[in-house]
């Protein structure tokens, strides 16, 4: 990781891309200031929108072409992609294309599709990364509420909150019953579900 604490980035030519990783420019909160200009009738009053990284302060716009630059510099504009279109997909709160384009810049800075306890890390790396599952803990489960046969990971199961996780089929809460090893388990069983994330 840099050891470049800074107080705010508002242009992409104050970070130094040699030695940038993923990590440092994950986000770790949203940052909002308002701001005024001028005094008594001429006072105007507006605002600054920013994200809070191991790098400071970046204003969104600046995160957002910094983590595109990331990417491209990385060789992994495809992975980005195939986020992009999973989240148009599950865009149930029908968001915009800046905004799908711009969660899915967020996810791939966090590297979500390489946690285990993502909820849509089966079906997501089944559909684009099939290689990845060789070697995951992979289970199978019945949900309480939909009574089907779903495939997790054990992290998944290990973090269950009060004995509950996301159903693979439906997304909701639920309590479950670990039934087998996750063979057998159809690629469409496993791509149902809702794209909420286990933390």
């Amino acid at each position: 990781m840099l050891n470049m604490e800074r107080q705010r980035i508002q242009d992409l030519r104050e970070i130094d891309f040699s030695k940038l990783e993923f990590q440092d420019l994950r986000w770790q909160y949203g940052v909002f200031q308002s701001t005024s200009t001028g005094s008594g009738r001429e006072k105007r009053h507006g605002s600054w929108i920013g994200v809070k990284t191991g790098l400071g302060e970046i204003e969104v716009k600046v995160w957002c072409q910094a983590a595109e630059k990331l990417i491209q510099q990385k060789g992994k504009q495809e992975l980005l992609g195939y986020l992009t279109q999973w989240c148009s997909e599950r865009n149930i709160l029908k968001e915009s294309a800046d905004r799908i384009r711009k969660r899915a810049l967020q996810l791939h800075v966090d590297r979500i599709f390489d946690n285990p306890r993502w909820v849509d890390f089966v079906p997501f790396n089944r559909r684009y990364r099939p290689e990845v599952l060789k070697t995951a803990r992979l289970v199978t489960v019945v949900s309480k509420c939909c009574q089907k046969p779903g495939v997790v990971t054990q992290e998944q199961i290990d973090a269950a909150c009060e004995g509950a996780i996301a159903c693979p089929c439906c997304g909701r809460w639920s309590h479950f019953e670990v039934t087998d090893s996750a063979l057998g388990i159809s690629e469409h069983q496993a791509e149902q579900t809702n794209g909420m994330e286990m933390t």
